[in-house]
């Protein structure tokens, strides 16, 4: 059809309405014939069709965006408009996109390749012992446990993250490092080479900003190689649809001031949930580490600060041991999540080899620690069933948003052995406490933790025990 010859749209309605009107008026005549307008109104009523054509012109080029009065001049507009839409659409697909899902700005290109996100964490604590026979021990106080800032990103199959963190007066790098995504034996698995989180245990494996209590249990902070929660090195990770293994050789962790020989140590992990649904989800886990201890080490075992971070006095001394030359390690998890509840078990036991002045030695020591927690109201246990390892509780009714935010009742059970070592204590605690989730991303915790020790060096010799109370605000994103 020529386009020339096409009635303007807005007149269509119009014209349709005139012929329907005319032929109504034609039926009439034949019965009764109508009186026969005068001039003025004939003249009256082309005027009010002429404004009513007007008006719907005028709405039609608001619609279309247009200039043209005619029907023609809309049709050619038309495909115009398209390509300026598709044009649109398309810029817009191309655009980087931003989302504050993780509490954080993350950067990422319209294709999601490329990733940027920075990450970080405040804990602010307060302490108060009192009950112990010791009276140094019974203090009171607030700390900054940690400050952490960093960033993560992602470059395709190439994952990074660096962070830093201060705690204890003192700045130390921790997260650094970058992770290559591939598949071996035909599953998905990553390669990370630098410093990271070892893979031990639940507790030892999860982030503090993740896990249920303030501190992780013994067994996560105890059981460990002589470099520490952190080491440099090699580690590569493979996935299954419902379990993951590990394995990583490192030396110490970046702090160390190249003055001296890195421990070399190589571990193992294996977790697997032999039931996972949305009801229930069992997790089975364990974990194999042994290390060649560099000559003149320090802190080859740490004592353990049962009554959590800020009481440095109360704590289970493991006395001291010199000549470690190797230590080998392993350890067993258990835990299930029901619904909204949920219950985990831990045990760790390690083995050091050496010689000191009374001549070679052979001393194992060893903690185990159950706990369980139940959330009232708001959100359910969060577990990561690919790592096998604490994941973030996800608010249902956040209190930024006007809501109630999430409650959970918690408590565990930790005990610490070191007998077997030439001057090392026992000791236990019992922790009963309670979090509020405000968000997905902070969170108010209380814990009351009842404890004993039996030390045989260091401060508080002798059996003594106390009550501590510890609160932390905690925002982590």
């Amino acid at each position: 059809m020529n386009h020339s010859t096409v009635l303007p749209l807005a007149v269509l309605p119009v014209a349709l309405g005139l012929l329907l009107a005319s032929g109504h008026v034609g039926a009439q005549t034949v019965s009764s014939p109508p009186a026969p307008l005068s001039q003025a109104e004939l003249s009256r009523l082309v005027q009010q069709q002429a404004l009513q054509i007007q008006q719907l012109e005028a709405r039609l080029r608001a619609v279309e965006g247009g200039r043209g009065t005619s029907g023609a001049a809309v049709a050619t507009q038309a495909p115009a408009l398209d390509t300026r839409i598709a044009a649109l659409e398309s810029s817009q697909a191309k655009a980087p996109k931003v989302t504050w899902s993780k509490g954080a700005p993350e950067f990422s290109s319209a294709d999601g390749s490329v990733v940027f996100r920075p990450r970080g964490r405040l804990f602010v604590d307060a302490s108060s012992t009192d009950g112990s026979s010791v009276s140094d021990r019974n203090i009171s106080g607030t700390e900054i446990r940690s400050v952490r800032l960093g960033a993560e990103g992602r470059y395709g199959i190439l994952g990074w993250a660096v962070e830093g963190d201060f705690a204890d007066n003192a700045v130390a790098w921790k997260s650094v490092y970058a992770t290559v995504d591939h598949r071996l034996f035909g599953l998905p698995a990553d390669l990370t080479v630098g410093n990271r989180l070892n893979d031990r245990g639940i507790d030892g494996s999860s982030s503090t900003s993740n896990t249920p209590f303030q501190d992780r249990n013994v067994v996560g902070t105890l059981m460990l190689p002589q470099r520490g929660l952190f080491g440099v090195g090699l580690t590569e990770r493979v996935y299954g649809k419902d379990w993951h293994a590990s394995l990583s050789v490192a030396g110490n962790d970046l702090n160390n001031t190249g003055t001296d020989n890195d421990s070399q140590t190589w571990a193992t992990r294996v977790h697997w949930n032999p039931v996972a649904n949305d009801a229930v989800t069992v997790h089975l886990g364990a974990w194999v580490f042994h290390e060649e201890i560099a000559a003149g080490a320090s802190g080859v075992v740490r004592s353990s600060a049962i009554a959590g971070h800020f009481n440095d006095l109360v704590k289970i001394a493991p006395g001291t041991l010199l000549g470690a030359e190797r230590s080998t390690a392993h350890g067993a998890e258990l835990a299930g999540f029901f619904g909204p509840a949920w219950a985990t078990g831990e045990w760790g036991t390690r083995n050091l080899r050496g010689a000191d002045a009374s001549g070679r030695y052979d001393l194992d020591h060893q903690a185990w620690a159950i706990s369980a927690g139940w959330f009232l109201a708001g959100a359910r246990p969060a577990y990561s069933g690919k790592a096998g390892t604490w994941g973030r509780v996800k608010v249902a009714d956040p209190v930024t948003r006007g809501g109630a935010g999430a409650w959970e009742l918690k408590g565990r059970y930790e005990d610490v052995d070191y007998a077997e070592l030439p001057s090392g204590g026992t000791g236990h605690a019992w922790t009963l406490g309670a979090n509020w989730y405000l968000n997905d991303f902070s969170r108010v915790m209380f814990e009351a933790i009842r404890w004993k020790t039996r030390n045989r060096s260091g401060t508080g010799q002798g059996r003594d025990e106390g009550t501590t109370f510890n609160t932390r605000l905690q925002v982590a994103f």
